[in-house]
């Protein structure tokens, strides 16, 4: 073990998930989700100097720049410590999270007592190389709505999957679950974590729903709303009258734009946290 590791915090101006998913697949480490004056930052734990990965980080920025024409910067700032068991106190600042029926922990965290009791169900999600645990407000929403449905026996789809998390919320409340992402290392994540879970996979891929087969009662896709609209044939393709889609990673200043896009849609249900929507529509 190296004598120090740095400690490196990224605050993005905007887009936080694309950062994260861009610092998950350049770094493979452990990975800290914070909230500072209402901003969602990152802080990364590494034992080598962090000079390259702001310079690829700039690179990101630019690409991201061009590519959506919006000004979009990070400000960062990073620090050198001793080298004294950092990952044991990353991992004891991750807490357990309850939304909805679910109460999603780390594995090194105990059971809700609600759980052992049969109230609230247990999901286990360790962080560190994956997003989606429950602690951002997009995901939560999305759990609290999706405790409100009756999926059993239903055939689900996740797109965008991530961690898993809402899948393996669904499969918990009896859903038949399919998942996608593009993302291999997020495809690798969800495998894992339904095994360790024991929650039932139907089929998982690593694409977007240009793969899926048939027709879903609910299809889930926690997403930036861009994405969500570039993939609204789709979402019509593989739905059908009274299917549901829950639709997350929105922007408040991006809803309208979103519902626009849905033509043939109707809003069921609307949750907002912080600056984020998550919205459940159905087929008309």
């Amino acid at each position: 073990m190296k004598e120090f590791y740095y400690e490196l915090w990224v605050i993005p101006s905007s887009y936080a998930e694309l950062f994260a998913d861009f610092l998950l697949q350049t770094t493979q480490e452990a990975i800290e989700e914070r909230e500072i004056d209402g901003k969602n930052a990152f802080v990364v734990y590494r034992e080598e100097p962090p000079h390259t990965l702001l310079s690829q980080l700039d690179s990101f920025v630019a690409i991201l720049r061009e590519r959506l024409n919006e000004d979009i910067s990070y400000a960062h700032s990073f620090t050198q410590k001793p080298n004294r068991d950092w990952i044991e106190t990353y991992k004891q600042s991750v807490m357990p999270v309850v939304c909805g029926d679910f109460a999603v922990r780390p594995s090194w965290h105990a059971p809700h007592t609600a759980c052992n009791k049969g109230t609230l169900i247990d999901i286990v999600i360790d962080p560190a190389l994956a997003f989606g645990s429950g602690h951002h407000e997009s995901t939560a929403m999305c759990l609290e709505i999706l405790s409100s449905l009756d999926v059993r026996h239903q055939r689900v789809l996740d797109v965008g999957c991530g961690s898993g998390v809402l899948g393996i919320a669904a499969a918990k409340k009896g859903a038949r679950v399919f998942a996608c992402d593009t993302d291999s290392l997020a495809v690798s994540e969800t495998q894992k974590n339904f095994i360790n879970n024991t929650a039932n996979l139907e089929s998982l891929w690593c694409g977007s729903m240009e793969q899926a087969e048939g027709r879903y009662t609910l299809i889930m896709a926690n997403l930036l709303a861009v994405i969500v609209i570039v993939l609204y044939e789709q979402f019509c393709a593989h739905s059908q009258k009274g299917s549901l889609l829950l639709l997350s990673g929105i922007l408040q200043n991006a809803k309208e734009n979103v519902l626009a896009r849905f033509v043939g849609f109707s809003l069921q249900d609307e949750r907002i946290q912080n600056e984020w929507v998550a919205l459940l529509l159905c087929k008309d």
